[in-house]
């Protein structure tokens, strides 16, 4: 009975409609109703996707080399997976295997209703769909008008021609998700402005990309009850798609218009729901905010070209506030940013040679499309302005990183040369770590007590220790080794923690700085972290009360070289002082950058076993 409350209370805030419409879209696809709206048929396709185009001279030499060590990769059988990891397919690719572990996925031939979304002998699904997402399109693409190699081009075709045979519509894993199907849409009609085409593609290219908006149309309100990026995601696409198609040929793709109308009406739905006034996102991910503001830009970038009207006010408003969070959430000096929330490798703006933790590329297009202007940062970040066609000679903005409290749920503090992000309880839709008060500290460009990541929505069962959206692995406290909020599915948690009490941030006569915020959990403890910081000596006073036995403070250290001594922990970045009246100790942990890499960290831990006040010091030199 206390589980099925939990579960009702739950439901009402992730909203009565939405929870209706899934177990409406659930009960569809068991009974095969839901199939019916969705066909199967094999492609009729003869001849190529892209046509030969001529050599783009003018694209500087300093990016050229990256660009085409990647393409020859490719063409050797390589994919890049999650924008990090290369693995050795075959070419074309198998589109139906995992090759993390080397298994296929079964039964492709079935109805994509048909298949479940986890498969024990598989794994995580998104293994199969990274190489449909189609992101070498885009690299060959790029490689082949800089080059006028025609073998990069002639593999497009041969891999697109390979696709669509073993992939007839609607059939297999591939055709599952929405936003798979817009990420698709992107990178097709990305390689076209790239190949200069968009004016006059070819029929193949075309008609598949109107059976993949016939594919997303179908499904959209399943995204949008969602309240995340699929709905953002899968309105671009349809936006995008539908808009170009109906400028082409509107009498050949008769559904395209309504398909425009139908993503701008939702784009801008999801834009002035999902996204604060401060310009917060709904699923507190950097990676995520990223992926929401590409679709933004994509979805400008293509109603510009086409010239079709703008979007409205409260749209611009909301992209600007956007893009202004991503940059204050970014370090200036390393272009990366806190591993904040869930993290599934997904780098939509795929046209630049950066990192994929290097989020400046994506700052830099929304600055220019939103606030009309650009930030100072490193120069591969502009390479995303060469291929979209984009004038980048605008009035620079200078970013200054400054301490700032936003009411979803952030606090950054900035000093000499470090900075802080606090993640405090705000919760207007569903939350997806147990990170409540946990603390990032950067130092001189290095995330030195970092966050934990993500690794996989569906590793292996023998990786029982790995769910790193566990509290046990976020620099903060838990209480009788139990979450902050229960687990009651796999993207589901309970009791959503709420903030009792957050401060400003105060400046003291010394110019010293301090903060503090506190919440009680569901078993009536509660933790109060204050942090002052002058210069480069930071503070952490955490005062926790309640009927727990024993209580954790848990830091992520980025220095498998550090050494303890008693209560003092020693680093290449400067020392830690833990708390006197607790046991502390030093652990191996892991934390993960990038989808499915982890990498090991030192974990500093704190135990104690009764209510108090206990203090941190960390002094960075």
């Amino acid at each position: 009975m206390k589980k099925f409350l939990l579960y009702v209370t739950t439901i009402f805030k992730l909203g009565t409609l939405n929870v209706i419409y899934v177990f409406w879209y659930r009960l569809s696809l068991k009974t095969g109703f839901r199939k019916c709206f969705f066909k199967q048929k094999q492609f009729n396709f003869s001849g190529d996707f892209f046509n030969p185009s001529e050599i783009r001279a003018s694209f500087p030499v300093m990016w050229k080399e990256t660009l085409i060590n990647d393409a020859e990769r490719i063409m050797s059988g390589q994919l890049r997976y999650y924008s990090y990891h290369w693995k050795q397919v075959s070419s074309p690719p198998n589109w139906f295997s995992n090759p993390f572990n080397g298994t296929i996925y079964p039964n492709c031939n079935l109805h994509w209703t048909k298949l479940p979304d986890f498969s024990p002998t598989v794994g995580d699904i998104k293994n199969i769909w990274e190489a449909s997402r189609f992101e070498w399109v885009v690299t060959l693409s790029r490689a082949y008008a800089v080059s006028g190699e025609i073998r990069y081009l002639n593999t497009i075709n041969n891999w697109l021609n390979d696709w669509v045979k073993n992939n007839p519509e609607n059939t297999g894993p591939n055709w599952k998700c929405g936003q798979e199907a817009s990420i698709r849409v992107f990178n097709l009609i990305h390689a076209t402005l790239i190949l200069k085409q968009h004016n006059h593609p070819t029929k193949n290219l075309t008609d598949l990309i109107y059976s993949h908006l016939i594919r997303i149309n179908g499904n959209i309100l399943y995204a949008i009850s969602q309240d995340n990026n699929h709905g953002t995601s899968e309105a671009s696409g349809l936006f995008i798609g539908g808009t170009w198609l109906s400028a082409l040929d509107s009498k050949k793709y008769p559904r395209a218009a309504t398909f425009s109308k139908k993503g701008r009406f939702w784009l801008e739905n999801r834009v002035g729901k999902l996204i604060e006034t401060d310009g917060s996102f709904s699923q507190h991910s950097v990676t995520y905010h990223r992926v929401m503001l590409d679709t933004l830009c994509f979805a400008e970038i293509w109603r510009s070209r086409l010239n079709v009207a703008r979007f409205s006010l409260l749209f611009y408003q909301k992209a600007k506030a956007a893009k202004e969070w991503l940059c204050m959430f970014t370090d200036e000096q390393s272009g990366d940013a806190p591993n904040l929330g869930s993290n599934d490798g997904a780098q939509l703006l795929n046209m630049h040679s950066c990192d994929y933790r290097d989020f400046r590329p994506t700052i830099q297009m929304a600055s220019k499309l939103f606030c009309d202007s650009i930030v100072s940062g490193s120069v591969a970040s502009n390479e995303v302005f060469y291929w979209f066609d984009l004038e980048n000679k605008l009035p620079c903005q200078q970013t200054q990183r400054k301490s700032f409290s936003l009411k979803s749920g952030y606090t950054s503090i900035n000093s000499l040369d470090s900075w802080a992000l606090f993640r405090w309880p705000y919760f207007h839709f569903r939350p997806s770590h147990n990170d409540g008060m946990h603390f990032d500290l950067w130092f001189k460009g290095k995330n030195v007590i970092g966050d934990s990541g993500t690794y996989s929505y569906n590793h292996s069962q023998n990786e029982v220790n790995i769910d790193l959206k566990s509290v046990h692995f976020h620099n903060t406290v838990s209480f009788d080794n139990k979450e902050q909020m229960p687990k009651l599915g796999r993207f589901l948690l309970g009791n959503w923690l709420k903030a009792d009490n957050i401060s400003e941030i105060q400046i003291n006569v010394d110019d010293s700085q301090e903060w503090s915020g506190s919440y009680t959990d569901n078993q009536k403890n509660n933790h109060l972290r204050r942090v002052s910081v002058k210069e480069n000596l930071w503070q952490i006073t955490d005062t926790l009360t309640g009927n727990f036995k024993e209580a954790v403070i848990g830091f992520n250290i980025a220095d498998m070289l550090c050494k303890l001594e008693f209560n003092r922990l020693e680093t290449i970045f400067g020392s830690i002082l833990t708390p006197q009246n607790s046991v502390t100790t030093l652990e191996d942990s892991v934390v993960s950058s990038y989808y499915w890499e982890k990498h090991p960290v030192k974990r500093l831990i704190n135990k104690v076993n009764k209510p108090g006040t206990y203090i941190t010091m960390i002094e960075l030199k």
